[in-house]
Parts: C-alpha cells; structure tokens; sequence
C-alpha cells in the first residue's frame, strides 16, 4: 500500500470514527463531543489555556477577528494523479455567539466546485474549529479550542493569538 492510499484510508477511517459512522457533527456541541472522542484516539486536538486578560477584552478581539478574517471564499485548484485540474471555492463561515458568561466561535467550510461534495454537511459547511473563552476572573480568561484537522493549525494558531491579544494577523486559509 502506497503512501497516498494510507493516508485516505487513515482520513476515511477518522471520517467514520469522529463523525459516528459517517455523520458529521451537525452543530457545535456535537463537534466538541467528536474532538473529545477523536482526542482520545489520537485523531484530534483540545487546545486549553489561560490568558492573562479580561474576559470582555477577549470577546472584543475575538468579535472583531471574525468578520475581517474567517469571513472569506478562498479559490482553489488541483491537479490530480491522471493531469487533470480541478477548481472550486471554499467558503468559511464564522458564528460569533457571547453572552456573560462565555463566548464562542465556532469555523464551518463549505466547498464546491472541481466535483467536491459535502455530503453529509450541515448546511453551512462542515466544522472546522469551536473556540470557548469563559472568565476565571476579573483579569483571566480560559480558552478551548477544538480541532480534528492538522489543517486546521493555521487557524487554531492566529485564534490563539487573538485570544492572548499579542498576534492579531489573520491567517492566510489559501495556505490550509
């Protein structure tokens, strides 16, 4: 078995594992309970930390990152092992939801296009990132960021750095 075959066979089986037998996570508490049942196997990733900062000040940073970064159609294009190229957009769609007590950020991908189908995907796209920020007190924050997708460390870093109010950059998702 080749190089290229065992990576889709280790992507199709993580597909099954954290989606349930092929069913993607349909909102944002299902993706948290995939990544937690993925990380256990080694297949995803739960991210905490604390942040020196005040809980309202990371919700306004994190509120402003989402429409000037993670709001964006990035054009692709493949070619694949038999020379024929491929093109199409995907689509990111962030939800920023806050109340008092914590707020969340959550990344889904839409693709089309270059014959990708998300089948299965909720309609705004598969999950791609749930970020939680809830307050530990007047000046602390704590962070969780979930992730299933080594793919996804480019945003799960700039979110990061948006959360410790030190990189505020957007990350380039023509690069993921």
């Amino acid at each position: 078995m080749n190089t290229k075959s065992i990576r889709g066979f280790t992507l199709a089986a993580a597909a099954l594992v954290l989606g349930g037998c092929g069913m993607a996570p349909k909102n944002a508490e299902e993706f948290r309970q995939a990544t937690r049942d993925g990380e256990r196997m080694g297949l995803a990733s739960i991210e905490t930390f604390e942040v020196e900062r005040p809980f309202r000040d990371v919700t306004a940073t994190l509120q402003k990152k989402v429409d000037e970064c993670l709001k964006v159609d990035v054009n692709w294009t493949a070619r694949n092992s038999y020379g024929n190229t491929r093109s199409g957009v995907q689509s990111y769609k962030p939800t920023f939801v806050a109340t008092t007590s914590k707020t969340e950020l959550h990344l889904q991908r839409k693709r089309s296009g270059g014959g990708q189908v998300d089948v299965g995907s909720p309609p705004d796209g598969f999950y791609q990132v749930v970020l939680d920020a809830t307050s530990v007190s007047k000046n602390r924050t704590r962070i969780d960021i979930f992730t299933q997708s080594k793919d996804n460390d480019i945003v799960r870093r700039a979110m990061r750095g948006w959360a410790q109010g030190n990189n505020l950059g957007c990350p380039d998702l023509t690069q993921r």
